[in-house]
């Protein structure tokens, strides 16, 4: 039997507050790269080069979907609104990462794009894309 790994205690957090709770949450990582080909590559026997790449930079980004949660400080809708701020003004802010097991990591970073729907008759929703620059890792409280 194989250890799965459950989604879980995710949060998004606004000057350390948190504003929203994510439900879905996928990461990607992308590479970009530099042709560093030369002369000398030539593959033996032809006048063909053997291209030869490297990585010059790393980028990381998520795409979320969650539900707005309310301040306890200030009141009714002010999470949602402190959410919708911070996307709408590329702020900075924190997407919490967490595992069942207390692992995970605290991601710091800017929405790239921000959708929010509701309805009286459902929870406030958003999505968005949630560029990462920078992560720290989160261990459990002991």
């Amino acid at each position: 039997m194989s250890n799965e790994v459950k989604f879980a205690n995710t949060v998004i957090e606004v000057d350390d507050e948190v504003v929203a709770k994510v439900i879905s949450f996928s990461r990607a990582v992308s590479i970009s790269e530099e042709d560093v080909t030369t002369v000398g590559d030539a593959i033996a026997g032809t006048d063909v080069l053997q291209q030869h790449f490297v990585s010059i930079a790393v980028g990381e980004t998520a795409n979320v979907e969650g539900i707005a949660s309310e301040s306890e400080a200030a009141g009714l809708d002010v999470g949602q609104s402190d959410l919708r701020d911070a996307a709408e003004t590329g702020a900075e802010v924190v997407l919490r990462h967490v595992r069942n097991t207390g692992y995970g990591h605290a991601f710091t970073g800017f929405f790239t794009s921000y959708n929010e729907s509701g309805s009286t008759t459902s929870v406030y929703r958003f999505t968005g894309a949630f560029r990462i620059n920078s992560k720290v890792e989160v261990t459990p409280v002991s």
